[in-house]
């Protein structure tokens, strides 16, 4: 009981130790799951027909289709919203006119290796990330990017691999442009 008591006690003062931010609070870096949440409401809403490309292996295929549950296909992109409490002071930021870099600082081990933050044109936004995960068993990269005209999303591209310990290097691109 002691044991157990104990161990509650730990995580009440471990999680008293990571603040968490909260709604209305100022975000350190461009809120990046805001817009995206945004944007799925948008296209949940107007129900846009996507030419949508997939290769996996060297095996492609495309369909036009309107029936897209954009949670699930835009959620790589909102997990690599850097204002998570874990990721508040791992990375260095370089900003101009035009476009803001956050690249993960060198003695930092997180997925999201960098952001890219840019202005296109009048109303355009480009947004582009690297996310690498690995370990003893496997290799993950994808390479992801997004954009946006007049605030709302016309193109996006997922690119990457998987590799497995004792597997063959599975490639693979998705490629969605918005019909509107």
């Amino acid at each position: 009981m002691k044991k157990v008591f104990g161990l509650l006690i730990f995580c009440v003062l471990l999680n008293a130790c990571n603040p968490e931010i909260k709604e209305g609070e100022t975000k350190r870096y461009f809120d990046l799951k805001g817009l995206i949440e945004t944007q799925i409401k948008t296209l949940n809403t107007q129900k846009p027909f996507v030419q949508k490309t997939i290769l996996m292996s060297e095996k492609s295929e495309s369909h036009l289709v309107n029936t897209i549950d954009w949670a699930k296909e835009l959620e790589l992109f909102i997990q690599m919203d850097l204002n998570k409490p874990a990721f508040i002071q791992s990375y260095q930021v370089d900003s101009s006119s035009t476009s803001v870099n956050y690249k993960l600082k060198d003695n930092e081990k997180l997925p999201v290796k960098y952001l890219i933050i840019s202005r296109i044109g009048e109303g355009g936004i480009s947004i582009e990330a690297l996310v690498s995960n690995e370990n003893y068993l496997y290799k993950t990269e994808r390479n992801l990017k997004l954009s946006l005209k007049n605030n709302e999303v016309y193109d996006y591209q997922i690119q990457g691999f998987q590799k497995i310990v004792f597997g063959n290097k599975k490639t693979f691109k998705i490629n969605g442009v918005i019909k509107r």
